[in-house]
């Protein structure tokens, strides 16, 4: 029997796909998006995974909806880039369950930080009060500390979720009357897209070395880089006009891919790393969203990215 939640979030990846890449595209294109979409459905049905449905747990609830109050500070109030806050608000997650492993306290905090922070990321064209951001994260809080034994090893898992919390809320504020209209995508330059690819090739791996290898763990693996890259790119003269906080972005959202667990891309993670995140970077060139700025589209994008890679392995394999 097909569990619930597993259902949900199946929805969720599918409503997430076709809002981003079908609805619009031209014709030409129809078909490459549905034979993706194939690939994707073969890897989420035979890597997603899904346990039983656990108990809410408002500890994490909390955790999350702090974490996109934080995140919020740091943007709205303190006029920090995006990347930068989202990055700042995961560190400190993921150093402070770091720093209490040895006394057995703080486990399990990184991982509601870190999707609390994504939900933090809305924009305030979406949602322009507070106060529907910090719902998101609560939202987001909610749903990982149930669907917490699904999608286990997946890249992008937290990212989806914070998509979800922050529709939830999306959802919520539109029957209010309190949605905005969306925030406008940024265009990116023959440049940046090739800064964009090599970012997608290095963050994988970089993220995926730094978690699993050097015993960083997953949120510090993705969140320490992507605060440094966020940094250096805030330093590059205006004469080179490039985009920090779009290529930040890419950054940050391939390091998602590089979360991947190593027991999802045996025996050969190197390839299977190198083709998401170059998936991951292709389709960010074509995401077109009818409401942008959404928390949580960039772990979904990296979701979409790893389910395809991990699909198309089976799909070999199998003809062989």
């Amino acid at each position: 029997m097909t569990r619930p939640h597993a259902l949900l979030m199946a929805g969720v990846l599918l409503v997430f796909y076709l809002d981003g890449f079908v609805l619009g595209a031209p014709v030409a294109l129809l078909l490459v998006w549905a034979l993706l979409g194939v690939v994707v459905l073969v890897g989420f049905l035979r890597h997603a995974g899904h346990g039983p449905a656990g108990r809410v747990q408002w500890p994490e609830v909390a955790l999350a909806a702090l974490a996109a109050l934080g995140v919020l500070a740091l943007t709205r109030g303190a006029s920090a880039s995006v990347v930068l806050a989202t990055a700042l608000v995961g560190a400190a997650g993921g150093a402070l369950e770091a720093a209490g492993r040895s006394r057995h306290r703080w486990q399990g905090v990184a991982a509601p930080v870190y999707c609390g922070a994504f939900a933090g990321m809305t924009s305030q064209l979406v949602l322009g009060h507070p106060a529907w951001v910090v719902l998101a994260g609560g939202l987001a809080g909610l749903v990982l500390s149930v669907l917490s034994d699904s999608w286990s090893g997946i890249g992008g898992k937290l990212g989806t979720i914070a998509f979800l919390g922050v529709v939830g809320a999306t959802g919520l504020a539109l029957v209010s009357g309190a949605i905005g209209a969306g925030a406008p995508l940024h265009a990116f330059t023959g440049v940046e897209r090739w800064l964009v690819l090599i970012a997608s090739l290095l963050s994988p791996l970089l993220t995926h070395r730094l978690s699993y290898y050097w015993g960083f763990g997953v949120v510090l693996g993705s969140a320490l880089p992507s605060m440094l890259v966020a940094l250096l790119l805030a330093l590059l003269p205006p004469s080179l006009e490039l985009a920090p906080g779009p290529l930040a972005a890419m950054w940050l959202g391939a390091s998602f891919v590089g979360m991947t667990a190593p027991e999802r891309l045996a025996p050969r993670p190197l390839p299977l790393l190198l083709a998401m995140g170059l998936l991951f970077a292709l389709l960010s060139f074509s995401f077109a969203p009818r409401l942008a700025g959404i928390g949580g589209d960039l772990g979904a994008t990296a979701a979409v990215s790893v389910f395809a890679v991990l699909g198309a392995r089976v799909l070999v394999r199998d003809r062989r």
